[in-house]
């Protein structure tokens, strides 16, 4: 049985359209979980579910740990996120990460945290590009979700970077994709230094992976 998590659900469009794809066009043998944090909407998703038929969906209020803590099969296959805002992507691949998914898919959102927090660089060469408000802005989203890929290569992970829908539909297009390499060993060709390096901080994915909670 494949075990799939979709972080921060909402509405549940992804999950349910995943759910009938790989479970009643595809047959596979799958659980697909959706967890989020508004009561309303894991009622409603909960009753859809009921009234489809879809015995294996399922959805719960509450985070990837609160989930995990309450069951004793821990096995995760697969982590989907769709459009998770800001640092809660980064709350989505760090549960990917602690759990030993096997796999994670994450298109993020509103990438706030960098430019939020940047300050004027040593480097004057950055400062000169990033004089630009729409630069910096862009540079700076798109530094974050490389950052974060770097983070993945630490733990094992062989990521890319993908455009997954046309530009023409939604901005919003970025695909992270993540799969767990055979070998555990520590990958050593991540750059995830000298990029923090190169904007002067570190992303919250980090501070996760470096705390005792992840």
């Amino acid at each position: 049985c494949i075990n799939i998590i979709d972080f921060g659900c909402g509405k549940s469009y992804l999950t349910f359209a995943l759910y009938y794809y790989m479970k009643i066009l595809c047959k596979r043998d799958i659980q697909v979980i959706g967890l989020d944090l508004k009561d309303d909407v894991i009622t409603m998703c909960n009753l859809l579910a009921k009234e489809f038929g879809y015995k294996n969906l399922h959805f719960y209020n509450g985070t990837v740990e609160d989930y995990f803590a309450k069951i004793e099969d821990k096995k995760c296959d697969l982590v989907i996120t769709l459009h998770a805002c800001d640092t809660a992507t980064d709350y989505a691949i760090a549960s990917a990460i602690k759990q030993n998914s096997k796999a994670l898919l994450s298109v993020p959102c509103c990438r706030h945290e960098l430019n939020q927090n940047y300050k004027e660089s040593s480097n004057q060469a950055i400062n000169q590009m990033l004089k630009y408000g729409i630069v910096k802005e862009r540079f700076l989203s798109l530094a974050t979700d490389v950052m974060r890929c770097e983070l993945l290569k630490e733990k094992g992970y062989s990521t890319q970077l993908l455009e997954f829908i046309d530009v023409s539909h939604t901005p919003k297009n970025l695909l992270i994709r993540a799969v767990k390499k055979k070998s555990s060993s520590v990958n050593e060709n991540s750059n995830y230094k000298e990029l923090a390096k190169l904007v002067e901080q570190d992303i919250c994915l980090a501070k996760l992976l470096e705390s005792n909670i992840y």
